[in-house]
């Protein structure tokens, strides 16, 4: 029985280390795409790591900026900078659907560029 259990364990690992939410489709990375909704709300998530945002909710224009992170199709953004001065520091997850490649925050729906 002993031995039967050391070889189940580590196929159980690899399987659970390489295994995404994106059923591994490579098109799910979201590094140099824009995202909109309307004309109310805009990311661009850059190369190496760095995004912009900007929406005008509540008729009050304000942008971010900062980085983002990637880990299957969840999206985290952190608050490196703003217009307003607040908001510093704050994260964001936003998820990706591979199969329409929209980005959802709460119950915002962003389309691709």
């Amino acid at each position: 029985m002993k031995n039967i259990f050391k070889l189940i364990l580590p196929i159980c690992l690899v399987v659970s280390l390489t295994t995404t939410s994106c059923s591994g489709n490579q098109s799910c990375s979201v590094e140099g795409i824009g995202y909109h909704m309307g004309s109310t709300i805009a990311i661009k998530f850059n190369s190496g790591g760095e995004f912009n945002y900007s929406d005008m909710l509540f008729n009050q224009p304000k942008s971010f900026w900062g980085t983002w992170e990637q880990n299957g199709n969840k999206i985290t953004t952190t608050n490196n900078r703003s217009t307003t001065g607040s908001g510093i520091g704050q994260q964001n997850t936003y998820t990706i659907d591979c199969a329409t490649q929209k980005l959802s925050l709460g119950s915002f729906t962003l389309e691709k560029d």
